[in-house]
């Protein structure tokens, strides 16, 4: 579950690199890396679970897919919760 999590606050922080505070206008990709983690984390967990499993580490890609999963759940009540 920490390899999961750490890779989506990495996701953040690259998102929040794309951000200027001069402008009042946020970039595309900034609004993409953030607002769609739930959906973008699946180019990151898929490699991972598979290599995960051909290692025979079920545990640790398990955790992958646990994670991702309240990560798009939380994702998506933020979005569709109001």
């Amino acid at each position: 579950m920490l390899i999961c999590w750490g890779l989506n606050i990495a996701e953040v922080f690259l998102g929040f690199s794309f951000v200027s505070f001069e402008k009042d206008k946020i970039p595309m990709p900034a609004v993409v890396l953030i607002g769609g983690i739930g959906l973008l984390q699946l180019v990151y967990i898929l490699p991972l679970y598979f290599m995960f499993r051909r290692k025979g580490k079920t545990a640790t890609a398990i955790g992958l897919v646990v994670a991702a999963c309240f990560t798009a759940l939380l994702s998506s009540a933020c979005w569709f919760g109001r």
